[in-house]
C-alpha cells in the first residue's frame, strides 16, 4: 500500500467521533506524530484541533495517545509507529484522564490546581540571611536533577492506572514528581513544605504498576519520586495510617519468612478493620488464595538469611545517602 490511514478522535463540544485521514507515505515519510497532524490540518482538514508550542520536546504541549498509549508527539517518528504495530492504520487520541476541550485539547486547570497544593516551588533556608544565593554540592544536584526534566506534558497521567480508577483521593504522578524535587532539594527550608500535602493527597495510593516510568518521553520515573516522598514523611514523623502501616507490614513478613503472609499483612496494615473485609477473604480462601493456617507462622524460604542480608545492605546505602 502505498498510503497510510490515520485515525483522529474528535469532540467538538458536544459529541465524540472519529474521523478517517489518508496519507501517502511519502507525503508523511520521516515526519514526527505533530508534523503528521499539521500536514492534515494543512491540507485535508483545516477544522482539526491539537495543541503544540516548541517542536522540541520541551514544552509538552503535544503530547496525545497513539494506540491507547500516550507519547509526545514532536519527538516521535510516525513511520516508527506504524512499524511498532505492524500496522498502516493508527490511532490518535487525546490525553486520557483528562477533559477533552476540543479534538485532541484537553482541559489542564485540574492539574494546575493539584501542582499548587504541593507548593512546587523551593522556599530557600537562607532566603533572609546575608549570604548571596544557596550553595549546593554536585553530590546534592545529583538527586535533584532528574526531576527537572519533567516538562509536564501528562503523559504519565494519562496512562495512571490510579489516577484513572479515582482522581479524588489522589494527584497527577508528575505532581508527586515536582514535590519531591522540592522536598528532597538541599537548599529547601522545609521538605515538607511540599511532602506534607503530598501525604495528605494519595500519596500511598500509588499501586506501583509503572506506567508513569514507561510512558515519560524525558525518562523521569515519579514511581521512584513517591517512594522517596514516602521514606521522607515517615522519616518526619507522618507514620501512621494504613500506608505506612502496609510498609512496614510487608518488610516485617520479608524478614521473618521471605514471603509475604496475606492474613497477617491485612491485619497489621488495618488492625480490626481488616475484619471488614471477612467476606472477600472467604472467597479467596475458597480460590486457594489465601490459606488461613498460615496465621500461626510460616516457614523461612531458602535463601531467607541473604534476603535478610540484603535489606539490611539496601538499609545502609540509603542511611549513607542521607
Amino acid at each position: 500500500m502505498d498510503a497510510y490511514t490515520i485515525i483522529i478522535e474528535r469532540f467538538d463540544g458536544t459529541k465524540r467521533h472519529t474521523r478517517e485521514y489518508r496519507a501517502g507515505k511519502n507525503e508523511i515519510h520521516n515526519k514526527t506524530v505533530l508534523a503528521t497532524l499539521m500536514f492534515i490540518k494543512e491540507k485535508l482538514d483545516p477544522t482539526l484541533n491539537f495543541t503544540a508550542s516548541c517542536r522540541s520536546a520541551i514544552c509538552g504541549a503535544c503530547a496525545v495517545r497513539v494506540n491507547g498509549s500516550a507519547i509526545l508527539a514532536c519527538d516521535t517518528k510516525i513511520e516508527d509507529l506504524f512499524a511498532l504495530y505492524e500496522s498502516d492504520s493508527l490511532t490518535i487520541a487525546p490525553l486520557a484522564n483528562y477533559t477533552v476541550l476540543s479534538d485532541l485539547v484537553v482541559d489542564w486547570t485540574p492539574a494546575i490546581e493539584n501542582l499548587r497544593k504541593v507548593h512546587p516551588g523551593i522556599v530557600a533556608k537562607n532566603a533572609f540571611s546575608k549570604e548571596k544565593g544557596c550553595k549546593q554540592s554536585v553530590a546534592d544536584f545529583d538527586k535533584v536533577k532528574v526531576m527537572w526534566d519533567c516538562i509536564l506534558c501528562g503523559c504519565c497521567a494519562s496512562e495512571c492506572s490510579k489516577f484513572t480508577t479515582n482522581k479524588n483521593d489522589y494527584l497527577e504522578p508528575f505532581v508527586f514528581t515536582r514535590a519531591w524535587r522540592a522536598a528532597a532539594d538541599s537548599r529547601g527550608k522545609d521538605p515538607m513544605l511540599h511532602s506534607g500535602p503530598a501525604a495528605d493527597n494519595g500519596l500511598w495510593k500509588c499501586v506501583h504498576c509503572q506506567e508513569c516510568a514507561d510512558v515519560c518521553p524525558k525518562q523521569v520515573k515519579p514511581v521512584d519520586d513517591i517512594a522517596g516522598l514516602r521514606a521522607l514523611t515517615v522519616k518526619h514523623g507522618m507514620n501512621q495510617g494504613k500506608g505506612p502501616n502496609h510498609a512496614n507490614a510487608f518488610l516485617t513478613d520479608l524478614r521473618s519468612a521471605g514471603r509475604l503472609n496475606e492474613v497477617k499483612l491485612a491485619l497489621r496494615t488495618e488492625g480490626a478493620g481488616a475484619l471488614a473485609r471477612i467476606g472477600l477473604a472467604c472467597k479467596m480462601m475458597r480460590k486457594g488464595k489465601v490459606n488461613p493456617l498460615e496465621v500461626l507462622g510460616d516457614k523461612p524460604i531458602e535463601g531467607h538469611a541473604d534476603l535478610v542480608r540484603m535489606l539490611d545492605a539496601a538499609k545502609a546505602a540509603t542511611k549513607a545517602k542521607e
